[in-house]
């Protein structure tokens, strides 16, 4: 396989040979870039003219930041053969099978044909659901009651404190609970660990937002690592720890056999090691 270049542009994304050319939609460089994909907002381009230009309002001129109506993915890499890109693309109808639409920001996958190389190749987008929230970062949780500390530095004033945090609560609950039956019925985890995959909404909704990347979760002595030569099995069961213990306070965690196998102090140092090497290489 071949990748796409490393960096496109907006105005390049425009220029594809498989986008659309009209006018009414502008293509945006997201900030948080993915290592597979490369993500833009898609914006209303009324909505990018009052950004930059202004809206008069009561005598005042405002300048409404555009909010996107969704969330474009392209895949970095091209694929040699159709079942390659299916094969992808079977991985995340299980994901929106098992979790729901009510926990990822769910996407119509569509594959098309790129010829910007000289040759005509496979690629895989997505047009996703745009899920404005803020991220939840699992190693970064403060406080007794993270949920109460994560809302008070987020959300204050926009729900009732007892209100975002019982609806919080119930959705991690149900969110950790369907992720392990995926691993236990299915031998699948999605990438948990990643930075930004974790978003909580206003209205206490939690959103798993990195749909590409689902890992086989094989519950031996192997250390199973993405495409990308990441850990991302193990560091998502960690994650699935964290909130099992810091936010659900589930007691009988320490007699769990799903952590009892990923989460032993020797397998655990085994994961650090290969982790500091992938972070080695990509500074390289």
């Amino acid at each position: 396989m071949a990748d796409l270049p490393t960096m496109i542009t907006g105005e390049e994304v425009r220029a594809l040979n498989f986008i659309n050319a009209s006018t009414s939609h502008h293509f945006r460089r997201h900030f948080r870039q993915g290592l597979r994909s490369h993500i833009f907002e898609v914006l209303d381009a009324g909505d990018v003219f009052k950004e930059t230009q202004g809206e008069m309002i009561d005598g005042v001129r405002w300048f409404p930041r555009a909010v996107p109506k969704k969330m474009l993915r392209i895949l970095r890499t091209r694929f040699s053969c159709l079942d390659q890109v299916l094969d992808e693309i079977k991985k995340y109808a299980l994901i929106l099978k098992l979790l729901g639409p009510d926990l990822i920001a769910v996407s119509q996958e569509f594959i098309v044909e790129y010829t910007g190389s000289g040759r005509s190749e496979i690629v895989l987008c997505g047009l996703q659901e745009y899920v404005q929230g803020k991220v939840f970062d699992p190693w970064n949780l403060h406080g007794d009651i993270p949920l109460k500390t994560f809302y008070k530095t987020h959300f204050s004033g926009e729900m009732s404190e007892k209100s975002w945090m019982a609806r919080a609560h119930e959705v991690i609950d149900v969110f950790v609970r369907r992720t392990r039956k995926m691993i236990m019925e299915n031998g699948y985890i999605p990438d948990l660990a990643g930075n930004g995959n974790l978003l909580f909404t206003a209205q206490g909704e939690f959103k798993l937002v990195d749909i590409n990347n689902i890992i086989e979760a094989r519950c031996d002595g192997t250390i199973a690592l993405d495409d990308k030569k990441y850990p991302s099995c193990d560091k998502s069961v960690e994650v699935l720890a964290i909130l099992e213990q810091k936010i659900l306070k589930n007691k009988n965690f320490p007699d769990d056999d799903l952590y009892g196998h990923f989460l032993t102090l020797e397998r655990r140092a085994r994961v650090r090691q290969i982790e500091e090497t992938f972070y080695q290489n990509l500074e390289t």
